[in-house]
């Protein structure tokens, strides 16, 4: 579809926005991937050149996850623990390595949230992950890496909003909803975004501090970024100064009320989980990645003064 026709649609998009609420969204069936709003929509499977941490986001299953260092891997908890397909093979979770992150005993949550840790058997040789220790602000600009479905053919809906849930109707005929279909094959995939707001989220019935983004409009392509449902546990990252963070982990996506299934509209949104709120519970296990240099520069030491023991991996 061209880009005159997508130009007309600017003002409807944001008539059907205000028409009704988004809605969430969170089971596992079946696995999508970041659609991003390119001429292709083919491209992006390959790290950035200026890469956040591309070789540590992989396929988990239907979903995917996040190596962070030191063995450990984070995912969202409605995806759990098993191999993981990273860019230099794939490796076994260890057995009853496994928990569940907490909201700390913020009050009014529900003391677990949608986020998991495991560990590896073996070690994949790639960079430890700083985490943010402060939440994005509102505006800031993200990088979403995550595996699943590639995009499909863009489509263009009239949606009448005057009934619930709403009731849409593909055409080409002054629409005032577009988007993409999801196709059946998968693909690592990465794009961007900015933070639309820092908020508490409700997911698969676990409370989540969060971040949110939109999948905004435009009338040029680019690298726009949405999540489906198979980006479950997924990296977004954003950049403070000269070093990239992990920020957060992809949980769910927001829909419009009677969204054909299988599709990523503009003004859905991506809800992510704000890993500032949740960095001391992931820093008791995995250590930043100045300390993990550390120690193994202190064993490099005491082996050549014969006094090392063997490493864990």
């Amino acid at each position: 579809m061209g880009l005159l026709i997508m130009r007309s649609l600017a003002s409807r998009i944001v008539a059907l926005a205000a028409a009704g609420a988004l809605v969430f969204w969170f089971g596992l069936p079946p696995a999508e991937a970041v659609v991003i709003d390119t001429l292709t929509g083919t491209g992006n499977t390959s790290a950035p050149p200026d890469d956040p941490g591309w070789a540590n986001v992989g396929i988990r299953g239907i979903g995917t996850g996040v190596y962070l260092g030191a063995g450990w891997v984070l995912t969202a908890s409605h995806v759990g623990g098993g191999e993981i397909l990273l860019g230099s093979g794939t490796y076994a979770m260890l057995p009853n390595s496994g928990f569940q992150l907490t909201n700390g005993g913020a009050a009014g949550k529900t003391a677990a949230t949608d986020l998991y840790m495991y560990r590896l058997t073996t070690d994949p040789g790639l960079p430890a992950i700083s985490i943010g220790q402060a939440a994005p602000a509102v505006g800031s600009a993200v990088t979403l890496i995550g595996a699943g479905r590639d995009r499909g053919a863009y489509l263009t809906w009239s949606v009448n909003t005057t009934v619930t849930p709403f009731v849409w109707t593909e055409t080409s005929a002054s629409p005032n909803a577009a988007g993409y279909q999801e196709l059946a094959s998968r693909s690592m995939r990465w794009g961007t975004n900015t933070v639309e707001s820092v908020n508490w989220d409700a997911i698969d019935g676990l409370d989540v501090a969060g971040l949110r983004t939109d999948f905004t409009f435009s009338q040029f392509y680019s690298n726009e970024a949405q999540a489906a449902v198979g980006d479950s546990g997924g990296g977004v990252f954003r950049k403070n100064g000269s070093v990239w963070e992990l920020a957060g982990i992809m949980l769910g996506v927001g829909t419009y009320s009677g969204q054909p299934a299988g599709t990523a509209v503009f003004g859905n949104i991506t809800a992510i989980a704000d890993l500032s709120v949740y960095r001391s519970q992931i820093m008791q296990v995995v250590p930043e990645p100045g300390a993990i240099t550390l120690a193994i520069g202190g064993l490099v030491v005491a082996a050549f003064f014969g006094r090392g023991r063997p490493r864990p991996w």
